[in-house]
């Protein structure tokens, strides 16, 4: 039996690892107050389960880099969409000919196909890429930024689809979900809080994609 000391963020009151030097909740520097320490008894002193590629406290990623990072990835998912919908296209017109479907109807079809493709895709592309072993879609890959449970952990790949179909309350919120990140404690976006992620940086735009961190 060890006897371990329990800290109390002073900002939000949850209870942090005693060797912690910032409140994993609300990203707050703690103070080392003996007031607000409590002395309990614990069998084992457990550490933080952290990213070991990660620094903490870490540096928060801002509202631009987030703007840049999810311009980067709009345009591939936009790109890889318009490829397969221009192949489903032609072989809806194929169909057409040879159905005497009306081409207004085709048109329809394809217009439909796009819609399909781009939302299932951008689901699957976000959440595999986030909940992956790099942690971060092609966009934040190359502007050096990752994204992690707010312990530095890895997200499951329900946690990444949680965060990323949350981006709708972000938009319609007027996208002040989305301008969030600038100014929340720990840079958080809307859609970052129902999965308790955040968004640093690990390294220097373009670097990261060759492994390289700062």
């Amino acid at each position: 039996m060890k006897a371990a000391v329990q800290h109390v963020c002073s900002n939000c009151g949850n209870t942090v690892h005693a060797d912690g030097k910032f409140c994993l909740f609300c990203g707050d520097v703690l103070a080392e107050t003996a007031e607000k320490s409590v002395p309990v008894v614990r069998k084992t002193v457990e550490a933080p389960t952290v990213n070991a590629g990660v620094h903490w406290p870490p540096d928060y990623a801002g509202f631009w880099l987030r703007v840049w990072a999810g311009a980067i990835d709009v345009t591939l998912e936009a790109l890889a969409a318009l490829l397969l919908t221009v192949i489903v296209g032609y072989t809806v017109k194929l169909i057409v000919s040879r159905s005497g479907i009306s081409p207004i109807t085709g048109s329809y079809l394809t217009g439909i196909a796009f819609i399909a493709v781009l939302t299932i895709g951008a689901w699957l592309y976000a959440a595999f890429s986030e909940s992956s072993k790099w942690r971060a879609t092609i966009g934040k890959r190359i502007l050096g930024l990752e994204v992690v449970n707010s312990s530095g952990g890895k997200l499951t790949f329900g946690q990444a689809s949680v965060r990323h179909f949350m981006k709708f309350l972000s938009l319609f919120t007027v996208a002040i979900g989305f301008m969030m990140a600038g100014w929340t404690k720990r840079r958080q976006a809307l859609h970052d809080m129902p999965a308790d992620c955040v968004v640093i940086r690990v390294a220097q735009p373009c670097l990261s994609l060759f492994g390289k961190q700062s």
